[in-house]
This record gives structure tokens, C-alpha cells and sequence, in this order.
């Protein structure tokens, strides 16, 4: 039964899945090719003249975004590649169980002779293998990318896997998080909007962290401060003993909260009653 249940999990999400890690590596692969055509010299006057208030944004110092392996790295903070992974992860977290209900085949299943903690758990082993491959497809982009790129010289493909693990921890953490929402929420759309309006509070409290010093606290009150690739892969670099003692912290502080936010949505769900679909 389990491994029919996760052929059939694999099935549903296969076209998400490869839409997703094809747009990651050709995100990253194009990303990294721009990025190699920017002058160093006037990518830093663009941003310490036009944009001084902007840098207390940025994950680390303009002169260090600006050297290859920065530029390369940061490519795991942009927008369009965080978003491919948040909508795997949302996608399908919120399926698990909301979506299960909502759409009336949780009533069927539950007939048959599997158990609860069956149906998270396969379903969830999907989930986590597809952020696994729209990471492996990034890191596919990047070596793309440094193949074509035009570094003087160019940083190796081994330098970027600080950044991948953790792209990797955040997509475990989000998944938890859709997971959890699914199994507490009753509708698959109220689950996606509470994950998603649960991003936008993190977002916001990550800016207002970071612009303001004397709310510099707040930062402990987001995930996005353990989620920092570039930081992280330029801190290896150039300490690997601190910068991978700092990386396993961030990565298990992400993949700790993920693993307790899973293990909750399979202990509600194991217990709960099953509404009715609407």
C-alpha cells in the first residue's frame, strides 16, 4: 500500500514538480550569466550611491555581493527562485490533508486498510524528494551558468553547496509549515493563505529587523534569519571550520522547526475527526 501510495502521489505532482525544477535551472543559469557581465567597479558605485538606504538589506557587504562567488550565491535569495521552491512546498503541504478533504478523496482512502500516519508520511516523502530535485535542477543552473559565465575567474560548483543545503533547510521548513496549516485549516484555500500571509509577517519582520536598529531583536522572530546562503557560503570560504559549524546551525535550526511542524500535522491529523468535504 505505501508504495502504491506513492506512485500515485508521485504521478499527481509530476508535471508541478518538472515545471518547477526546469524554471530553476534555467533561472539560475540565466541569473548567473547576467551576473558575470556586470562590471564589479560600477555594480558597487550603483548601490553605494543610488541605493545607501538599501544596503542594510542586503545579506552581507556590497564589496563581498559583488565578488563572483557572492554574485553566484546570492542567486538562492532571489525572488523567482525562492518562489518556485515556496510554491512546490505550499502546493503540495496544503494538499496533504486540506486538499485530501476538500476534494472528497480523504473519505476513500480512510477506507481502505492504510493507516493515518501512512497517508502524511508518503505524501510528505514526496514532497521533501521534490524540494531535493528543484534544488539539485538550481545547482544543475549554477554549473550551466559558471560553464558560460565570463568570471575572472570563476568559482567552483563545490563553493555554492553551503547555499544549496540551505535552500534545501528552508524548503523543509516551509513544507512543514503547508503541512501543518493543511491539517489544522478545513479548506485547502484557507491553509494556503495562512502560509502565505504567515510569509508575508516573516517578510516584514525580516525588513524591519534590519532597517532599524533598535528593533535589531526582531530578527529572532523570523525564519529568514536562519535563512542566509550567501552569507553562509562566503563565511565557508573563508573560515570553513566557524563557517560550516555556523551553516549546520542555521540548516538545523530550519530543518528542526520543519521536522516538529511535520511531526505536528501527522500527530493532529492521526487524532481529528474528518469533516465531511464541502
Amino acid at each position: 500500500m505505501k508504495r502504491v501510495l506513492l506512485i500515485r502521489s508521485l504521478r499527481d505532482s509530476e508535471l508541478l514538480l518538472a515545471g518547477c525544477a526546469t524554471l530553476a535551472f534555467a533561472f539560475t543559469w540565466l541569473r548567473i550569466w547576467v551576473a558575470s557581465h556586470i562590471q564589479v567597479d560600477a555594480f558597487v558605485k550603483f548601490f553605494s550611491e543610488s541605493f545607501k538606504m538599501l544596503q542594510e538589506l542586503l545579506p552581507v557587504p556590497v564589496a563581498d555581493l559583488a565578488s563572483p562567488l557572492g554574485r553566484v550565491a546570492f542567486s538562492f535569495e532571489e525572488f523567482g527562485l525562492v518562489l518556485l521552491l515556496g510554491l512546490w512546498t505550499v502546493a503540495r503541504g496544503s494538499d496533504c490533508l486540506a486538499g485530501r478533504i476538500g476534494a472528497g478523496t480523504m473519505e476513500m482512502l480512510l477506507a481502505q486498510p492504510v493507516r493515518r500516519f501512512t497517508l502524511v508520511s508518503t505524501h510528505t516523502l514526496v514532497t521533501l524528494l521534490g524540494v531535493i530535485g528543484i534544488a539539485s535542477a538550481a545547482w544543475a543552473g549554477v554549473a550551466a551558468g559558471l560553464r558560460f559565465s565570463k568570471f575572472e575567474p570563476p568559482p567552483t560548483l563545490a563553493t555554492v553547496t553551503p547555499a544549496v543545503l540551505n535552500f534545501i533547510s528552508l524548503g523543509v521548513f516551509v513544507a512543514g509549515a503547508a503541512t501543518i496549516a493543511s491539517a489544522l485549516c478545513r479548506t485547502r484555500s484557507a491553509a494556503v493563505g495562512a502560509v502565505v500571509g504567515f510569509y508575508i509577517v516573516e517578510i516584514a519582520i525580516m525588513v524591519v529587523a534590519r532597517l532599524a536598529d533598535q528593533f535589531g531583536w526582531m530578527g529572532w522572530l523570523t525564519i529568514f534569519s536562519a535563512y542566509e546562503p550567501t552569507m553562509l557560503t562566503l563565511s565557508v570560504q573563508r573560515d570553513p571550520a566557524a563557517g560550516w559549524t555556523l551553516l549546520w546551525q542555521y540548516n538545523g535550526c530550519l530543518v528542526g522547526l520543519g521536522a516538529l511542524l511535520l511531526a505536528g500535522s501527522a500527530a493532529i491529523f492521526c487524532h481529528r475527526d474528518v469533516p465531511a468535504p464541502l
